[in-house]
């Protein structure tokens, strides 16, 4: 680890207070730096209002960083215009506001195209959304390398597809989906379909911009770049945001209310969508989560993980791990890994390297309910990176793996 990143890793307290600690569930959560923190702490100290509430020195500010974060996630993901822009509660919020913000859109046989590999948030909604409009869901499926197959999209998209929605990076197997072709590919034969990207798991580690891929919408959410929690990001072309019937209604959305109370009208984009008391304190503190990103780079960031992905292939390979435990994803760029121990529970597993190493590790199936049909097993272990990782942490992780025979040690 060179002295950058060194500094860069010096910048998370919890680290600092847990010196012995080895995150490894980025894909999870990514931990939060110091501006961050400070920055969430410094609103709630000195400004701690409502932005919409009065005309007041402290609501002017606190209305001036909503407008500044605004803008700075709108020059983050390349959008058009700030009113494309809609704050959240995380990607959960935001894919449940298309979905359901659809439903009369979408007709009876009308067609929805997902994959078996999607997070139940970017499942779920869709099969809402069908049952409300006895429309179809179709199941796109994938590749050896679990990434969408363009020959079979070519042949599931037909002129009653209305929404296309997937996973820019698998949260299960890190399969990184060429999204541009992918929407070029659709575009192509029905160019009036609905696409829906889920880029909550690539949004920290490589650039997404909506005006080159052409995309309708984006959902993501600030906890997993670095950000607070609570905070998350609808983003929409214009014209289709529009479009949503609202996910709630009331204070902030609202523009007038007829004196009969039969009709009312809503505010123009984004507040029409922004129902209810926004987590300013939150979205403060995702403006510095953004910053933090910039400041380093993007590419900068993908770089470093890549190498450190590369590294901990080289050591499973260097250890003769493969003899032992079922690696799924080793050959992408993505900064997760996916894998089980022969023989043994992946729960047991994440217990083992947590009491024993004190490395963190997800287990389960990863909020992929259908991941049996894709890899025909019903949880794994998943060890994924973030910029404050390093090789030393790596080599820790292979001591353990190459040590999971003892697992039962932590039980007796």
């Amino acid at each position: 680890m060179n002295d950058r990143f060194t500094k860069i890793r010096q910048q998370f307290p919890l680290l600092k207070n847990h010196p012995n600690l080895i995150y490894f569930d980025n894909g999870a959560t990514t931990l939060k730096p110091n501006s961050v923190i400070n920055a969430e702490i410094d609103y709630l100290k000195n400004i701690s209002t409502n932005p919409h509430s009065s005309d007041y020195k402290i609501a002017f500010q606190a209305l001036e960083i909503l407008n500044d974060t605004r803008i700075t996630v709108k020059q983050f993901i390349n959008a058009n215009k700030e009113s494309e822009i809609v704050f959240t509660s995380g990607t959960t919020q935001s894919i449940n506001m298309i979905a359901k913000g659809l439903v009369n859109l979408i007709n009876q046989d009308d067609e929805i195209l997902i994959t078996s590999l999607e997070h139940s948030s970017n499942l779920v909604p869709w099969i809402w959304l069908k049952n409300k409009t006895n429309s179809i869901i179709k199941n796109l499926k994938l590749t050896d390398e679990f990434g969408i197959d363009l020959n079979q999209l070519e042949k599931l998209i037909t002129n009653k597809t209305k929404i296309v929605s997937f996973a820019h990076i698998s949260n299960t197997t890190g399969y990184i989906n060429d999204v541009k072709q992918i929407i070029k590919k659709i575009r192509s034969i029905n160019k009036d379909v609905i696409i829906v990207v889920d880029v909550a798991q690539s949004i920290a580690h490589f650039k997404v911009d909506v005006k080159d891929w052409d995309v309708d919408f984006i959902a993501f959410s600030a906890h997993k770049m670095y950000g607070p929690f609570g905070v998350g990001i609808l983003y929409g072309k214009y014209e289709l945001l529009d479009k949503l019937e609202p996910l709630n209604l009331g204070g902030g959305s609202s523009l007038a209310i007829s004196k009969n109370f039969t009709s009312y009208t809503l505010k123009t984009l984004p507040e029409k969508l922004e129902a209810g008391t926004l987590n300013i304190s939150g979205i403060c503190a995702f403006k510095k989560a953004i910053e933090f990103i910039l400041n380093i780079g993007i590419n900068n960031i993908h770089l470093y993980e890549i190498e450190l992905k590369k590294y901990v292939v080289k050591q499973i390979k260097k250890n003769n791990l493969e003899n032992k435990i079922t690696f799924y994803n080793l050959n992408n760029d993505s900064p997760l890994l996916l894998f089980n121990v022969n023989q043994i529970n992946a729960q047991d597993i994440s217990s083992f390297l947590d009491v024993k190493y004190n490395i963190t590790s997800r287990s389960g199936a990863h909020c992929v309910r259908r991941l049996e049909d894709v890899i025909h097993i019903k949880s794994a272990l998943r060890i994924s990176f973030a910029i404050y990782n390093t090789t030393d942490e790596i080599d820790k992780l292979i001591d353990a793996l190459k040590n999971t025979d003892k697992f039962l040690d932590i039980y007796f």
